[in-house]
């Protein structure tokens, strides 16, 4: 996928050659990274980093979970993945984070724009749902930008550092989708 607004940004099936990459970004973004991703934290090892993409890859063969990486010219930005696929009720997850030093020139909002438009086109999709950690108020204005639905909150549904959070949840319908028709290039 490209993005033709951010024409440096591309977005790239994960591969484990881009574990170095991957390691070098989290290790970078380890206090940024910790309240809301600590399983992410966990990837500032090259070797971690490369047993996971591997996994990731794996489970992307068996249509378990679609992952992506973000990528600002050739630096490694950020991760997408769309979990929990259910194709029966055409319905998933989505999460994603970018590194501190990419955040506030839209690349997060642009590159879940640029997967939903996937995920509501080419994988025919009709809901998607985004859950975040209450406090992670990044991710909620992101949501409301892309015409997410709050839902509701899971009260204490998250065990995050040693303590239960509650998780917001939002959806999104395919018919309520707007997509940017000049944001997305899908080869």
């Amino acid at each position: 996928m490209n993005l033709s607004t951010f024409p440096d940004i591309s977005i790239v099936p994960i591969l484990a050659q881009h574990a170095e990459a991957l390691a070098e970004l989290v290790g970078n973004n380890l206090e940024h990274l910790q309240p809301f991703l600590p399983a992410v934290v966990q990837l500032a090892c090259v070797d971690d980093a490369r047993a996971y993409l591997c996994a990731a890859a794996a489970r992307a063969a068996s249509g378990d979970i679609l992952e992506w990486h973000i990528f600002s010219g050739t630096a490694l930005c950020g991760s997408i993945r769309l979990k929990e696929i259910d194709t029966a009720d055409h319905k998933a997850s989505i999460g994603y984070y970018v590194g501190r030093q990419f955040q506030g020139r839209g690349i997060a909002s642009a590159a879940v724009g640029a997967v939903l438009a996937h995920a509501f086109g080419a994988l025919h999709l009709h809901r998607i749902e985004l859950q975040c950690a209450a406090g992670n108020y990044a991710s909620m204005a992101l949501a409301g930008r892309l015409g997410f639905a709050h839902e509701g909150v899971l009260r204490q549904a998250e065990w995050l550092n040693g303590v239960f959070v509650d998780l917001h949840v939002y959806g999104l319908l395919q018919p309520d989708f707007v997509p940017d028709a000049a944001a997305l290039s899908v080869a």
